[in-house]
């Protein structure tokens, strides 16, 4: 039997076999979806004003939400605090002294719709004076540029 000499030098190319690794891949991205934290948005529909240098709060206590419209307390939108409606603004005072007296570094977050009065901020603004509250700032999405 004659074999026949095969002309040039014939190798067998390496296969680099690429379903391992879009296995691993792909569970990495299921452990980073499921185990990242995400930013608690209120389900209460506003628009919030742009402004520029505003920036995120990583501590949140609470949130006071001031809807635009005509009801609410005095026909002038709704007022939530933490997503709970409130029915006066002597009610929300009372509310956020209760959570000032369990806490008194307490934090809170004011969510006004763009809409909404600048005379509307400026009473709870007033009613957080008021109670000692220092520690206050107003929501709103940074400015495009």
């Amino acid at each position: 039997m004659k074999f026949k000499k095969e002309i040039g030098n014939h190798r067998e190319q390496p296969k680099l076999d690429l379903t391992p690794m879009i296995d691993v891949v792909f569970q990495l991205l299921i452990f980073f979806m499921l185990s990242a934290t995400f930013v608690v948005q209120s389900s209460i529909q506003i628009e919030l004003p742009e402004a520029k240098g505003a920036t995120t709060v990583e501590k949140k206590e609470v949130s006071i939400t001031l809807a635009h419209g005509t009801d609410g307390p005095e026909g002038k939108g709704k007022i939530y605090i933490d997503e709970i409606q409130v029915n006066s603004l002597d009610e929300m005072g009372l509310i956020i002294q209760e959570k000032a007296a369990a806490d008194p570094e307490l934090l809170v977050l004011i969510r006004p719709d763009a809409r909404s009065e600048a005379g509307r901020l400026i009473e709870v603004l007033g009613i957080l004076n008021s109670l000692g509250i220092s520690q206050s700032s107003i929501v709103a999405n940074p400015a495009e540029e």
